[in-house]
């Protein structure tokens, strides 16, 4: 029975021979055609520097040249290929600082790749070795910055801050590259948020430029805190506070000193009339429902009206856990109206006042749009206060039949016993009406 299969697998032993070698051939045309090997590039593919303490056992730093980065050529099948990420994810590439040629100051540079089926000789790296440079180990503290990035939830703003390990942090690196730095900044996103909280924040690295140390520059430095602990990852707690916001707060503003004789203090007006300020609940409630400006409004010996800029920065220094909102401008313009004794000045909206001869397809702009002031002396030392519904105003429009800007006079008709202690004037911008267009 074996003889007769071997008669069988060795009669015409030549024919087989051929045919296998033509399969052969046939199977390799197709599986180059429909799965070629082809050459991909994968390039920035970033450089993971290892076992540093090599050259710190001499006291010298390592700083990589370039970017940090390598392009890789890798060789091999289509169906192969096609299962790599193209962004180079798959490929790990690493300088091993025990490797170091030192006359060379240069690092051979190994690369593997997760796909198995990519092995090392179907791999070209560009270039094939690190170039470095050994330094003097220099150490220096920082002071990190918090920068909050985000909006908290409405009614909420980033109170106080602080780095949970310290504010200092001590960075060593090569010399040069430490000259150039000039901030150790600990970003944080607050979005959403209004509880107190302990966020995470990778701490970023700025040069005297404002750039960004690269990946590469980072590698290169060490991250410590003021204990000497070592920051891992570069990577720190900062502990958020979070203020609450409190919206139309009146200002009050004091005087000092006493007018003219026969003057006195009628009124202290600011622009804005209200602020809105952010605080903790302690500030605020302390704070109460005003803020009470700390500088003083001087009226010694003043006949007239005394106007003055008040900057409410200095009011919030001898406040605790309070601020402006955001974005505030914290200047106050401030108006301490000085009268006469027995004058008054009264408020009259324009609604209540008489309007005569208003010209037809003009549009008119009052100035002020809200109200006008009357400022009225009593004759007598001690006549009876006055109210708007003791006067009455009117105002001819005539002049305004025209295009043009006009100061038209108020007439003021006024109890017996009292006279006007000023003009009483509106500006007014006149210009014709657009045609109004109707659709057919």
């Amino acid at each position: 029975m074996i003889h007769k299969i071997g008669e069988a697998l060795f009669r015409n032993i030549g024919l087989k021979v051929v045919a296998l070698v033509i399969a052969f051939f046939i199977w390799l045309g197709v599986t180059n055609t429909s799965n070629p090997v082809k050459t991909q590039l994968f390039s920035n593919v970033p450089i993971t520097v290892v076992n540093q303490d090599a050259v710190a056992d001499i006291g010298k730093v390592v700083e990589q040249k370039g970017n940090g980065t390598v392009t890789l050529r890798v060789t091999d099948r289509r169906s192969v290929l096609s299962r790599l990420s193209k962004s180079g994810t798959d490929f790990y590439v690493e300088a091993d600082m025990e490797n170091l040629n030192e006359k060379m100051n240069t690092v051979p540079l190994t690369v593997t790749c997760r796909n198995p089926s990519v092995t090392w000789d179907k791999i070209q790296i560009q270039p094939a070795s690190l170039a470095v440079t050994l330094e003097d180990k220099v150490e220096q503290t920082y002071v990190a910055s918090i920068s909050a990035s985000g909006s908290p939830d409405s009614g909420y703003e980033v109170g106080s801050t602080s780095v949970e390990s310290g504010k200092n942090i001590v960075l060593a690196g090569p010399a040069s590259l430490m000259r150039r730095i000039n901030q150790v900044v600990a970003p944080i996103d607050v979005s959403g948020l209004s509880e107190n909280a302990s966020l995470s924040s990778v701490l970023k690295v700025y040069d005297k430029n404002g750039d960004e140390l690269t990946d590469a520059q980072m590698s290169s430095l060490e991250f410590k805190d003021a204990t000497g602990t070592v920051i891992k990852d570069h990577t720190v707690k900062v502990y958020v506070d979070f203020w609450k916001v409190r919206t139309d707060v009146p200002i009050k503003v004091q005087t000092a000193g006493t007018p003219a004789w026969g003057y006195r203090v009628s009124s202290i007006k600011t622009i804005p009339e209200t602020i809105s300020v952010v605080g903790s609940d302690l500030a605020l409630e302390q704070m109460g429902n005003q803020f009470d400006v700390s500088d003083v409004i001087n009226v010694s010996g003043a006949s007239e009206n005394v106007k003055q800029e008040i900057n409410l920065d200095d009011s919030l220094e001898t406040m605790g856990n309070l601020r402006l909102i955001a974005d505030a401008d914290p200047t106050i313009e401030v108006e301490v109206t000085v009268e006469k004794n027995g004058d008054v000045t009264l408020d009259v909206p324009l609604s209540d006042i008489e309007v005569t001869n208003r010209p037809k397809g003009m549009d008119l702009v009052i100035t002020p749009a809200d109200k006008v002031a009357v400022s009225v002396h009593s004759e007598e030392e001690n006549g009876r206060p006055l109210t708007t519904n003791d006067i009455s105003l009117s105002i001819d429009l005539s002049k305004c039949a025209e295009p043009g800007s006009y100061e038209i006079p108020v007439k003021v008709e006024l109890p017996d016993g009292y006279e006007l202690a000023g003009d009483v004037t509106l500006t007014i911008v006149s210009s014709k009406q657009e045609p109004s267009t109707e659709e057919n």
